[in-house]
């Protein structure tokens, strides 16, 4: 069974974060100087997760309690519950599944009827959307926050012009995995170094916690290999237990009550070195793109998720369907693991927002065309259409 996620790191980097020599602190100073010349259109701040830059910048704003922050409609649920967290209220904007980004004018309305003066946009799946809004949120004296967890690839995207932060992941699912670390680019200099500052107060992680997760995602990539993970999905359902839960649960860096206590942490000199290491070192994804433009374009538009987004890194492949279980469970009968639950992706506020509901409500996560064979490729594509035609 072909697993619908990939750990986008090679077994050397791998087995080097597990084992390797420490890293000292000279390492990693030179690690962060590298990763600051890559993102070199603002002020680099490095940290242990989006999660923790997003907190610290919002405890740095000191935004009055109660106050609203308007965020794209669909997100991670820890985004939402860190901004609770801080005493001020979600305010979701609809998405619409074609671009993946709130319609024209939807940012400038809410923000309009609300007075929000920080506007969170999400670049959801690997897309990378321009947001037309954002020079008259700018205007009106909006903080724009760009969370682009999900967007890195190969340096292509690196932070739109027009937000005061960008905010990039390299936890153990996105493209370019340090199995954690993240980067914040800023704007301004002073906010920058309030974070900083911020983030310096927080205790270090030990090398032996980088090398202990590393040691887990040895196992994980090695029980990704098919015949392996057919065995795996199999046992955990022999089980009784459900494979979604347990593999997700598995791959993914934080999740449970204690998620807002565990980002509060500095990264281990050896995260930081391997995150330099995988930006520094990322490919092109020209191939995966053409790649992926093509198994979506052969798809019927009802099932295309993103396809009118500006640019698409495809992080991973969502498609839309009518009755999603009937459609997971006919791939998977094929030989691949279609999946309704492979992030912690959430529609914020289903019953105001009908895109992000209608949208999450219908997805399902298959296998990324790029890393397959040609021959799988070619079984996925004819098993996803043959899905949707019976199921869809």
């Amino acid at each position: 069974m072909h697993s619908r996620l990939k750990l986008d790191i090679g077994w050397r980097d791998l087995i080097w974060t597990a084992a390797g020599a420490p890293s000292s602190k000279q390492d990693a100073e030179d690690a962060i100087a590298a990763i600051r010349a890559t993102f070199a259109s603002g002020h680099v701040v490095v940290g242990l997760s989006v999660r923790t830059l997003f907190d610290a910048l919002l405890a740095e704003m000191a935004t009055p309690a109660g106050a609203p922050v308007l965020m794209s409609g669909v997100n991670i649920q820890n985004m939402a519950d860190i901004v609770r967290a801080q005493s001020l209220r979600v305010l979701a904007v609809d998405v619409t599944g074609d671009t993946l980004a709130p319609a024209p004018g939807a940012l400038a309305a809410g923000q309009e009827a609300s007075g929000a003066k920080i506007c969170v946009v999400t670049q959801l799946f690997g897309a990378a959307n321009f947001f037309e809004d954002l020079s008259l949120l700018r205007q009106r004296g909006v903080f724009v926050i760009e969370d682009a967890a999900q967007a890195f690839a190969d340096g292509s995207h690196i932070g739109l012009r027009e937000v005061d932060v960008s905010l990039f992941s390299f936890g153990p699912i996105k493209r370019r995995t340090a199995l954690g670390g993240a980067v914040a680019v800023f704007r301004d200099a002073e906010l920058a170094r309030r974070v900083e500052e911020r983030l310096r107060t927080y205790p270090v992680l030990p090398e032996a916690w980088h090398r202990k997760r590393a040691a887990k995602y040895v196992v994980l990539k090695a029980l990704s290999a098919p015949w392996v993970y057919g065995l795996l999905v199999r046992a955990i359902a022999l089980s009784g237990k459900d494979p979604d839960a347990v593999i997700g649960a598995a791959a993914r860096g934080f999740s449970g009550k204690a998620m807002l206590q565990a980002i509060k942490n500095q990264p281990p000199r050896r995260m930081v070195v391997l995150m330099a290491r995988q930006i520094a070192n990322a490919p092109s994804a020209q191939t995966r793109r053409r790649i992926c433009d093509e198994f979506v374009g052969a798809l019927p538009e009802t099932a295309r998720v993103g396809s009118a987004a500006r640019d698409n890194a495809y992080w991973l492949m969502p498609v839309r369907a009518n009755s999603p279980q009937s459609f997971v469970s006919r791939l998977r009968a094929e030989g691949f693991d279609a999946s309704r639950g492979a992030t912690s992706l959430r529609a914020l506020d289903p019953e105001r927002t009908e895109g992000a509901r209608m949208l999450m409500d219908g997805v399902v996560y298959v296998p990324n065309p790029a890393d397959l064979t040609s021959r799988a490729r070619s079984k996925l594509q004819g098993a996803v259409l043959e899905a949707l035609t019976d199921h869809g």
